[in-house]
């Protein structure tokens, strides 16, 4: 059984039910990674794990997106990568004032999100990337939904890695009793099985 997972949902920061999103939609999910902090030995945890997928990849920045950076903190602590991150509204007069931290033009860095949803939400903080000179090579993430983001970022060159997949977990909560089996269904319906 993935341990991260099951620890992740038992502390209640992957739940299941019907969750209303700001445009209207129901999602069976909810992934509430920005709570990480408030469980101190997770967060270390999952640093752990993300430290790992890192090992092989060349970058010497650590970008992470505004909902991460707390996993970035901890990240950057674990492996000694350099992090830094977006701050306040970006206005094309102030990209160059947008990401926070020691960086030069041209560092080949890592993108970190906490779930990777779709290519979107990657789009908007690597064309900042590159407006400031930061070069993302690859994107990193906790959770992958597996709602297309990820083939579409790897379609645009991006190597993706992600510490678990949403659709590979649900077996194991489901064995765990952590997630009814008609829920899990529900779940595969809407990731799109």
């Amino acid at each position: 059984m993935n341990d991260l997972a099951l620890k992740l949902a038992q502390a209640g920061l992957i739940q299941f039910g019907r969750f209303v999103q700001p445009d209207g939609s129901a999602w069976p999910v909810a992934i509430n990674l920005r709570w990480l902090p408030s469980y101190p030995a997770l967060l270390r945890d999952t640093a752990a794990v993300l430290a790992e997928l890192l090992k092989d990849v060349t970058a010497d920045r650590l970008l992470t997106t505004v909902d991460a950076i707390p996993i970035g903190t901890a990240l950057s602590l674990h492996s000694n990568l350099p992090m830094v991150y977006p701050y306040g509204a970006v206005r094309d007069y102030t990209a160059a004032f947008a990401i926070e931290g020691a960086y030069d033009v041209g560092h080949p860095t890592v993108l970190l999100s906490d779930v990777l949803i779709d290519p979107a939400q990657a789009e908007t903080i690597t064309a900042l990337a590159r407006q400031v000179g930061l070069e993302i090579r690859s994107v990193l993430a906790v959770l992958d939904l597996g709602l297309g983001g990820r083939s579409r970022l790897e379609s645009a060159g991006y190597t993706v890695r992600c510490a678990l997949r949403l659709r590979d977990i649900l077996p194991e909560l489901e064995q765990a009793e952590l997630l009814p089996p008609l829920m899990r269904k529900t779940v595969e319906n809407w990731i799109g099985h």
